[in-house]
């Protein structure tokens, strides 16, 4: 049983999000919380969670605030991100802070499900549409601390596999470019998310932004 946190400050999308996992034999929805705080106070009395779906924008304590906080504890639940998206710059934060993945408050009902399943599984759920999107709004936006790509050790072949990342390419288009195995790019893209401490493809594509190379 995947035991879920719905975090949002309006009341009929808490309600909505739970009565559709709720009805799932293998969900059950153990906490409701209107905002990022009312959740932590559960998380850290012991409350047995393992995917909280966050919200961005709420009041008291948002959607980034709550993934900075959890970040400090020593363990943390699998976070799936449910965003309008599309009026949300926020959500290029908050796969920069660690979100597990996100999805669209408009998804259909057997998206969302399959997502908390996904990501209590310890995968990303990193939809392609939405992922180039992400990264269109990461090239627009001007960043406030740019990164240091030396800091992380990267081998010529790594940063270049790594900027082709970050221009949203494949692992199959990658190999083409570089005239590659498909291998060859998933062992170096391994070794790239490992040194740079990125969860997924689409955080370490918003680092090769931020440092300038994509």
């Amino acid at each position: 049983m995947t035991r879920i946190a719905i975090v949002d400050d309006q009341d009929l999308v808490r309600e909505g999000l739970s009565l559709i996992l709720g009805a799932e034999p293998d969900l059950e929805v153990v906490c409701e919380a209107a905002n990022g705080w009312e959740f932590l106070q559960a998380w850290d009395a012991g409350a047995g969670i393992d995917v909280v779906l966050l919200d961005l924008r709420m009041p008291v304590l948002d959607g980034i605030a709550t993934l900075a906080e959890l970040a400090r504890r020593p363990r943390r639940p699998a976070v799936l991100v449910v965003t309008t998206f599309d009026r949300d710059t926020l959500v290029v934060d908050a796969v920069t802070a660690g979100a597990d993945g996100y999805v669209l408050k408009r998804s259909s009902r057997a998206t969302l499900v399959q997502a908390v399943r996904e990501v209590a599984q310890g995968r990303s759920v990193l939809a392609p549409e939405v992922t180039r999107a992400v990264l269109a709004k990461a090239r627009a936006l001007p960043s406030p601390n740019p990164v240091q790509l030396q800091a992380f050790r990267l081998t010529p072949r790594e940063q270049e596999i790594l900027a082709l990342v970050g221009k949203g390419l494949s692992n199959q288009e990658i190999a083409e470019h570089l005239t590659l195995s498909e291998h060859t790019v998933k062992t170096h893209l391994t070794s790239v998310l490992s040194k740079t401490s990125s969860r997924d493809r689409t955080q370490a594509a918003i680092l090769a932004i931020r440092a300038g190379i994509s």
